[in-house]
């Protein structure tokens, strides 16, 4: 199983940091998230994320990338601010 890391208020919605899903490439790990947890599905969609599989930073053209048992996951909110 694929190790799924969740940050901000991705962790918050899924009520959980970690999770562990069956998936053979990025886009089927997402797709299998947002049919499992509506809510996150929405945020996902309305307010971007960011891509790390193991560390290395995932860009939007590559969602349909292979992924391995032992891969690690880490989806982060876009987060904005400043002044």
């Amino acid at each position: 199983m694929v190790r799924l890391r969740l940050y901000g208020s991705l962790r918050a919605v899924a009520g959980s940091a970690e999770l562990s899903l069956e998936a053979s490439s990025l886009a089927e790990l997402l797709r299998v998230l947002k049919e499992r947890y509506e809510r996150l599905s929405e945020l996902l969609d309305a307010e971007g994320f960011v891509v790390l599989v193991n560390e290395r930073p995932v860009p939007a053209s590559e969602l349909d990338m292979k992924l391995d048992r032992e891969d690690v996951v880490d989806l982060l909110p876009v987060v904005s601010g400043g002044s």
